[in-house]
């Protein structure tokens, strides 16, 4: 039997359905493809997850030669955490989102250190674009 490479919309169908507002399960040890974000500490900032799937896909016949596998970066660094371990604690967000706190992490000094605590009201981050 070939075995054949998941879809896109396979992959992202749980994304894409809580991005519609979808009331969608979670189940311990289950992680699904998608852009997220998290908090690594109590009031730390926002920081950018994505889960991607992994696989080696034979170029002459276009089936798998391995078993897909779900990948985690946080903060744009690959984990070894198995996103299962930690899918509870993700906030599904639009790719849109995921790349916007990128780029902020990089241009805002406060955001270098994810590990503490950050209270913006003491000095809002204004919108790029805005001066």
């Amino acid at each position: 039997m070939i075995r054949q490479p998941s879809t896109y919309a396979q992959l992202y169908d749980w994304h894409i359905r809580a991005m519609r507002g979808e009331d969608v399960p979670r189940h311990d040890g289950d992680a699904y493809a998608g852009w997220f974000k998290r908090r690594l500490v109590e009031g730390g900032p926002w920081v950018p997850v994505r889960i991607f799937v992994e696989r080696e896909i034979d170029a002459d016949t276009g089936e798998l030669a391995g078993p897909e596998r779900l990948v985690m970066e946080v903060e744009g660094i690959r984990s070894d955490r198995d996103p299962a371990d930690t899918f509870s604690w993700l906030t599904p967000i639009s790719r849109a989102e995921h790349d916007r706190l990128t780029d902020m992490r990089l241009r805002d000094p406060r955001f270098f250190t994810s590990t503490d605590r950050i209270d913006l009201s003491e000095a809002p981050t204004l919108p790029p674009g805005v001066f």
